[in-house]
């Protein structure tokens, strides 16, 4: 920040001013790029509203040099007075914003990433959450083109499936099948298509579970789980149901 002595305020006015004020534009948007890629990683909620008061502080305070730049550029001297108010004002508001990085950074805890190892199909919401690797929701966000802010974004839009999306089971196992060996392990269309046709017609084998194996190996096992009638030896995630309430009707 514009950390100068009150006394000397003149001569960093007429010394260089726009020089300085340009560095310091610049380093206001490294923090910016810094606490917007911490935006990226899983935190708590009361980390993430810092973030954004940080972030709001420091695009105001960037206002506020482009505010002196244009001021400095219609004249100097004719705005000698309101140049030199608007840098008080700015190293005030400097100050709070060293404070507020300083409280974060000492405060915030990141959740600790893991990977989700259950399989939770809600009817009470109408929704199936999918286990996921954490490796894969990053790979994901790496090169998701700005399409999410936030790693736990990627996990809302593709982790958490409507049930809708599976009253049509033949369809569903088909389309199920194909997504898993096309887009999730990247094999030929043939190779999934042959899937798709495979697992179509299998009856006794619930689409959301081919939506939640992460990759082909886990939905063998399972496949041979369930050929086997044995599906508590299932241990590549945990499979919960949870049903909704059933109304009690009055006699």
């Amino acid at each position: 920040m514009l950390f100068y002595n009150f006394n000397t305020l003149d001569d960093f006015i007429k010394n260089n001013l726009i020089v300085n004020i340009k560095e310091e534009i610049v380093n206001l948007t490294k923090i910016i790029e810094l606490y917007n890629n911490k935006k990226a990683m899983p935190l708590s909620e009361d980390s993430l509203n810092s973030i954004n008061t940080i972030l709001d502080l420091v695009i105001a305070l960037k206002e506020d040099l482009y505010t002196i730049i244009s001021l400095h550029d219609k004249g100097l001297n004719e705005n000698y007075n309101e140049i030199k108010a608007n840098l008080v004002e700015y190293n005030k508001k400097g100050d709070e914003l060293f404070q507020k990085i300083l409280d974060f950074e000492n405060t915030s805890v990141e959740i600790n990433p893991q990977d989700n190892n259950t399989l939770i199909v809600s009817e009470k919401e109408q929704k199936a959450y999918l286990p996921f690797y954490w490796n894969e929701i990053k790979k994901i966000f790496k090169n998701c083109d700005n399409k999410y802010s936030t790693l736990q974004e990627v996990v809302d839009d593709l982790y958490v499936v409507s049930l809708d999306k599976f009253k049509n089971s033949y369809v569903s196992r088909f389309k199920e099948s194909f997504n898993l060996i096309r887009n999730k392990e990247h094999g030929t269309f043939i190779e999934a298509f042959d899937l798709g046709l495979e697992l179509m017609f299998k009856y006794e084998l619930n689409p959301i579970i081919i939506a939640a194996c992460r990759n082909s190996y886990e939905l063998d096992i399972y496949l041979s789980c369930l050929e086997e009638n044995e599906l508590s030896d299932f241990d590549c995630f945990e499979i919960k149901f949870e049903v909704a309430p059933q109304s009690i009707k009055s006699k």
